[in-house]
């Protein structure tokens, strides 16, 4: 009895070697098409620049798409993933920050590592304009922000500007001669009087001293220190007419019945008191210590400023100036 074999048939066997044929081909396609995805990636193209791996991840990991595009335009710089994480980093400040610092290809022998700056001190300089000399590139204060506005030395209030609100503080409730007058604009004044009684059932007597001061008696006041020991030092403790936080009508100078020199005040339980409470009524030390350099004006340690209660509770929280934390926050 003879046996049957079956053959394949040849379609069969054809079919089977085209998709075979097609398999190797779609792998291979699949490979190259993941290498040619990859070459079209930021990590590709950063690696390519002359980024490690470790600065490629922070700067994907900081960076917007457009952002990223952008640093693909410059040669590698070393610098850049010093500055990107920084927190109160802003990207448009970019080339600002990068002129601070020194790189290798400008001058070699002049070069010293990333060791020994201090980034964020460079960020919050540029952030705030102090890479500049105080009075220039001055820009007009937005009075639309009403007790947001900036003014310090590069923001200027104008020699216009009076608040039409202002409100005599009673003499129980400031320092000075019962003739004299202490003015402030009636959303400072009610918050001062409710900070008043919140420390004054704390043992803590406070004395308004300075308020509200027209761009004239800020002119007045500012030639009176220039006259005596120069323009140097006039513009260390007073701001030039026009640039005085004074005139918004915002600012309060503080003292206390236990302790009403300059000198003394920053070592008061009233400063510790207000260091700590001073933000839950709107208030904030505006001149803090050791902040010279970005505020432009020697540490004040009874310069209390009215933003309102939600705005100065966050630059309580965030530690820093107001000039950082505008602009940061709100100028960007």
């Amino acid at each position: 009895m003879t046996r049957k074999v079956y053959k394949l048939k040849k379609w069969p066997k054809i079919v089977l070697v085209v998709l075979i044929i097609m398999g190797v081909l779609l792998h291979f396609g699949m490979k190259k098409y993941k290498e040619y995805q990859y070459t079209q990636s930021y990590e590709y193209k950063l690696l390519e620049v002359g980024y490690s791996e470790e600065q490629v991840h922070i700067l994907e990991n900081n960076l917007k798409a457009e952002e990223l595009d952008k640093i693909l335009t410059y040669q590698y710089n070393e610098f850049i993933t010093e500055f990107v994480p920084k927190k109160y980093f802003i990207f448009a400040n970019l080339d600002k920050y990068l002129s601070q610092v020194i790189t290798k290809e400008e001058d070699f022998f002049k070069y010293h590592g990333t060791e020994g700056y201090d980034y964020d001190a460079i960020v919050a300089s540029v952030n705030v304009g102090t890479i500049d000399d105080f009075y220039t590139n001055t820009k007009k204060t937005d009075r639309d922000e009403e007790y947001a506005m900036m003014v310090n030395k590069y923001y200027e209030l104008g020699a216009d500007y009076e608040p039409d609100d202002l409100v005599d503080i009673p003499w129980k409730y400031r320092l000075g001669l019962e003739k004299d007058t202490v003015k402030v604009r009636q959303v400072a004044y009610d918050a001062y009087m409710q900070m008043w009684e919140a420390a004054n059932n704390e043992g803590i007597y406070l004395l308004a001293l300075s308020g509200y001061r027209s761009y004239q008696d800020q002119a007045r006041v500012y030639k009176q220190y220039e006259d005596f020991k120069g323009t140097k030092y006039a513009d260390s403790i007073a701001a030039r007419p026009g640039f005085s936080e004074h005139q918004t009508g915002l600012s309060l100078d503080i003292y206390s019945k236990e302790c009403q020199t300059q000198s003394g005040f920053k070592d008061s339980k009233t400063y510790a008191w207000l260091i700590k409470n001073a933000h839950k009524y709107g208030f904030i030390l505006r001149y803090p210590e050791g902040k010279q350099k970005l505020t432009g004006y020697n540490y004040e340690s009874w310069h209390y400023r009215y933003v309102g209660v939600e705005l100065a509770t966050k630059v309580y929280e965030e530690g820093i100036t107001y000039d950082e934390y505008y602009a940061y926050y709100l100028a960007k």
